[in-house]
């Protein structure tokens, strides 16, 4: 009684614990870098892996323009575009209105910064013109940098303006007047950035990707970074600095594009902090615990205090050029290849998060979809090809319980889909279950051999083993032994056993030898086994992970191989003539071909070959003869050896007396 109830509480666990064949799987995402894989639109990824809602990425402004530049916002609230292909600087206000301020002759204007009286600065290319417009005033040139680019302009403390300059690259300072003193020019092309922390200034450049500290007029090497250009420096509130790097690993125009985050001690150590193989980074701000990171294709990432990523929002139709954040923590991004401005929101957006496509290996009839989370609307969809298509199923009727019925076909792939409805909406953890089809074993070779003595034993062993060899002409061997090898998978990935069945010549059914074997080779002794010629057959099964109604075999029939455990028989005639003797042999085999006949004489290490009489040992009963020559007076002992196929050795001897 005891023994049935445990069996019934073993069966009630392997019913609802999850199954450990390959067949059976569960898709499981959670943490970030699994789901920074699909498409979030109005859907954030926190570093933890949830999904939440984002906040909306609404269109602010747009102005009449290629693509912007750079954006600062002044003391009164204005937000200001410095923008290219035609060297425009626009005004815009609260409302999004936009307003040409500036018309400059310039190709591009790159750079831009707002004093505390509000005047605003605006560096350029290709001429290097620091343009200087006052609150409510005209612009006016305020110096020339003597380069062909101005990508930077920062205040430092006591209100000096201070420029980063490309071709030649240098640091300037900016008087009221228009002065310019150069404060730092380096060996690089282009410095592109600037940043005044603490008292110190310190500058980004690109071409060896450096960062330089500035101090009483000279320069000190921080930092160098693989990459080529460091393209951002913020710092945050406990004196860590962060450099943002683009480009590729010293230069190397073949390799991969790196997008990276490295942070520096206020001692000087460096390490990376954050790092993207798969993207472009463009621009990075500060926040509480952590940094904001903008990306080329509309995404905003949030890098925590350890440097983990989270997906803040996305637009993935919007490809970002710049980021703003204002003294009020609103954020501004704006646009690498048009003149739109966006801004994030503060309620969150109607979006939703969309899988990758999870590839099941085989046809899969899908089972439950289980979530952690709530206000989760899900969908499904399948189909037999990598990337959704026409064929692929319509997107499934909405579930919104955790463990319901996948609804989509059965199929290899499969995506699914979340809405997140409400404020309080969030998705932390999802596994998808799916049972692929069972597919039989597949058999690719079996091999029957006899068993070989492995080589390399010392000592006494391998003396007598040489001696062995010598005598017979090849390695030594356990005679009933064969080697059993095969070749077998399972297309589901699962656990195979075997069977073994032998049936001899002649007769009609098979007889089970060996049962549930897992490994693919056997050592077989045949020395009890009725001789003759015989057939293996190989059963591979996946009984072991299948239930008995869905296990599949497949099995493979060997050719007809002999069993042959006894010596050639070997009867000798024997003629002396003098001091010859004519031998004449007849040497038979019940199974096995003969291959080989030799003689010694009086024990003698020497040995003989007798060659056949037709000319070859190529079966059962073969016919020799040959003449010892020149024995000496007395008695001899003649003994004749014959191998068959599979080295059986029968040994016969003869005694003659020589007068």
């Amino acid at each position: 009684m005891k023994q049935a109830i445990l069996t019934h509480a073993i069966l009630a666990l392997l019913l609802t614990a999850p199954v450990s064949g390959e067949r059976h799987r569960a898709w499981t995402q959670f943490g970030y870098d699994e789901l920074a894989d699909g498409r979030a639109h109005g859907v954030a990824i926190t570093a933890d892996g949830t999904l939440r809602p984002a906040a909306t990425l609404d269109s602010f402004a747009t102005v009449d323009a290629e693509r912007i530049w750079n954006l600062a916002q002044d003391n009164a609230g204005t937000l200001y575009a410095a923008t290219g292909d035609n060297g425009r600087l626009y005004a815009i206000d609260a409302e999004g209105n936009g307003t040409l301020l500036f018309d400059s002759p310039e190709i591009s204007l790159h750079s831009l910064a707002v004093d505390r009286e509000g005047t605003l600065y605006a560096g350029s290319a290709p001429d290097g013109i620091i343009y200087a417009i006052p609150r409510g005033g005209q612009p006016t040139v305020l110096a020339h940098t003597g380069s062909h680019y101005v990508w930077d302009l920062a205040l430092d403390e006591r209100g000096r303006l201070h420029a980063a300059t490309g071709e030649p690259a240098s640091v300037l300072r900016i008087a009221d007047d228009g002065t310019v003193e150069t404060l730092f020019k380096p060996t690089d092309r282009h410095l592109m950035t600037l940043l005044f922390a603490d008292g110190a200034l310190y500058a980004g450049s690109a071409q060896k990707g450096r960062v330089y500290q500035i101090d009483d007029d000279r320069g000190r090497l921080l930092f160098e970074a693989i990459e080529e250009e460091i393209n951002g420096l913020v710092r945050d509130d406990a004196g860590m600095l962060y450099g943002s790097a683009i480009g590729r690993e010293d230069g190397d125009e073949n390799g991969p594009a790196h997008s990276t985050v490295y942070q520096i001690t206020p001692a000087g150590a460096a390490r990376r902090w954050w790092s993207d193989d798969q993207t472009i980074l463009r621009d990075i701000a500060p926040i509480d615990g952590g940094l904001l990171v903008a990306t080329d294709e509309g995404r905003v990432l949030q890098l925590d205090a350890q440097g983990r990523p989270g997906l803040r929002t996305q637009d993935e139709t919007f490809r970002t050029g710049r980021m703003l954040q204002t003294a009020d923590g609103a954020l501004y991004l704006a646009a690498a290849h048009s003149g739109q401005v966006r801004r994030l929101g503060t309620a969150p957006a109607d979006g939703y998060y969309e899988s990758r496509v999870e590839d099941f290996v085989g046809h899969t009839q899908w089972g439950r979809v289980v979530w952690r989370g709530s206000g989760v609307q899900l969908q499904t969809r399948s189909g037999n090809s990598p990337e959704p298509d026409a064929t692929w199923s319509d997107w499934s009727a909405t579930l919104r319980e955790s463990g319901s019925i996948i609804q989509s076909p059965a199929a290899r792939y499969v995506q699914y889909r979340v809405e997140l409805e409400g404020s309080g909406a969030h998705l932390e953890h999802i596994a998808l279950h799916g049972l692929r089809a069972n597919l039989p074993p597949q058999i690719a070779a079996l091999e029957i051999q006899p068993y070989r003595t492995p080589q390399g034993r010392s000592g006494n062993g391998q003396q007598q083993q040489a001696a062995q060899q010598q005598r017979s002409g090849g390695a030594t061997q356990a005679r009933s032994l064969y080697r059993l090898r095969w070749q077998a998978s399972d297309p589901n990935g699962e656990e195979l056993l075997y069977d073994l069945y032998l049936r001899g010549e002649g007769q009609t059914e098979w007889k089970e030898a060996h049962r549930n074997e897992e490994r693919t080779s056997l050592l077989w002794e045949t020395a009890t086994m009725p001789e003759g010629w015989t057939q293996l057959k190989l059963v591979a099964s996946d009984r072991r992970e299948n239930p008995p109604e869905e296990a599949l075999s497949s099995e493979y029939i060997s050719p007809l191989f002999a069993i042959d455990n006894s010596p050639p028989r070997i009867e000798i005639s024997a003629r002396v003539r003098g001091a010859d003797v004519e031998l004449s042999l007849d040497v038979s085999d019940r199974i096995s071909a003969l291959k080989k006949v030799q003689y010694s004489v009086d024990y003698g290490d020497e040995e003989y070959a007798v060659a056949a009489a037709d000319g070859v040992y190529d079966s059962r009963d073969e016919r020799a003869q040959c003449t010892i020559s020149n024995l000496a007076a007395g008695e001899h002992v003649i003994a004749v050896q014959a191998w068959d196929a599979l080295d059986n050795i029968g040994t016969q001897q003869v005694v003659v007396h020589i007068d």
